[in-house]
């Protein structure tokens, strides 16, 4: 056990060593004895500080940054590097699209080329078309596989943000109907700090501790629930919960890659998205006297997003409260007076005011299928 002693004590001890084991009586500040004193005990309250940030960096729990990667190295396990954010085609995300015609009256290949750019509407945020994408002469829409163009989460965005497109043609419209997500920065000491701690037991494989850990190094994965004997005996599924959005097929396919590599042979695992209950939601508000017309089009934007957090982090298997609803709205904003619940649609079934309980597999999403799942007036 190291005891750490600061400059001041450092001093004030050795002059009184000086005054009992020696003659030298003169201690006053500038005077030599006590000027090679301080001298020395500055450097020896370095040398503590330096001592107590080396032990500490030896143990897992105080660990941090390149002296928590030295000891994962110990366990060859390193720590996970940030990741692009992508949508495959399949995920039917990046939809190009035109608004009469069809889209071989404006491309006559009928391809849109990989290398195509689409961004957000101030081009903050890049994302290029990764594969060469095909489409029929009939075709008034098509969906392209897209990836980020760097790593790091501030590329997963949300729906319809990536509007515009570098193809040169005003007729032809881009947008992505669902989120984009698996972008992820380098990964933090917490999480790092919670796979060393588990890698003994994560390394004999086959067990639960091992398959969840192998689902959450997956990029984009904030979660996954194990169902055991979900195909009889013998059969599991991995529920993949998203730090975003809901789970893409690529995100499924990576876990699924992951478990394949610690699951027992024998035993059967199955990477599955959750299942969804979409929501619609329509708020009608009251605003308190004098609330200006532009502040009135800002509040109803933020209760739009107020209500889509609280829908969408709503845990798997948890219930949708009507009254923690009514408070999220009310908290938007003193100026909001009283608002309305016009139209409250739970798997596309118009529902009595109330909470809505669901299934341990299920999970709340604003329904995809509406052009304006929440609507806010």
């Amino acid at each position: 056990m190291i005891f750490k002693k600061d400059y001041g004590t450092i001093v004030r001890k050795s002059l009184q060593h000086l005054l009992t084991r020696s003659s030298i009586t003169n201690q006053n500040i500038g005077g030599i004895a006590r000027s090679m004193i301080e001298v020395i005990s500055m450097n020896l309250s370095e040398y503590y500080n330096i001592l107590d940030i080396n032990n500490s960096m030896g143990f897992v729990s105080t660990s941090e940054g390149y002296f928590l990667n030295l000891i994962g190295d110990l366990f060859n396990l390193p720590r996970i590097q940030a990741s692009q954010a992508s949508a495959s085609g399949s995920d039917q995300t990046q939809k190009f699209y035109v608004s009469t015609g069809t889209l071989h009256d404006r491309i006559n290949d009928n391809t849109i080329r990989r290398g195509t750019q689409v961004t957000t509407s101030d081009g903050s945020l890049v994302y290029t078309v990764s594969e060469d994408t095909s489409f029929a002469n009939s075709s008034i829409f098509v969906y392209v596989p897209i990836i980020a163009a760097t790593s790091g989460s501030n590329y997963n965005v949300g729906i319809n943000t990536l509007v515009k497109h570098s193809l040169g043609m005003n007729d032809i419209f881009t947008t992505n109907e669902r989120v984009v997500i698996g972008g992820t920065d380098v990964e933090s000491d917490d999480n790092y700090r919670f796979r060393i701690i588990n890698a003994s037991l994560s390394a004999e494989k086959a067990n639960e501790t091992a398959i969840r850990i192998s689902a959450l190094s997956v990029p984009g994965v904030a979660d996954a629930v194990l169902r055991p004997y979900a195909r009889g005996i013998g059969s599991y599924d991995v529920v993949v919960i998203p730090s975003d959005g809901l789970a893409t097929d690529k995100m499924v396919s990576d876990v699924q890659n992951s478990i394949n590599t610690v699951q027992a042979y024998g035993i059967t695992g199955t990477a599955v998205k959750p299942s969804i209950v979409p929501v619609e939601i329509e708020v009608r508000l009251m605003f308190v006297n004098n609330t200006s017309v532009s502040t009135q089009s800002n509040i109803k934007t933020s209760v739009r997003s107020a209500i889509g957090s609280y829908i969408v982090n709503i845990p798997l298997g948890g219930t949708f409260i009507l009254n923690e609803l009514r408070q999220v709205i009310m908290d938007v904003s003193p100026s909001i007076k009283d608002h309305v619940i016009s139209c409250y649609y739970f798997r596309k079934q118009p529902t009595f005011l109330g909470n809505v309980e669901i299934y341990w597999d299920e999970m709340f999403y604003p329904d995809t299928d509406s052009a304006e799942a929440i609507r806010v007036l």
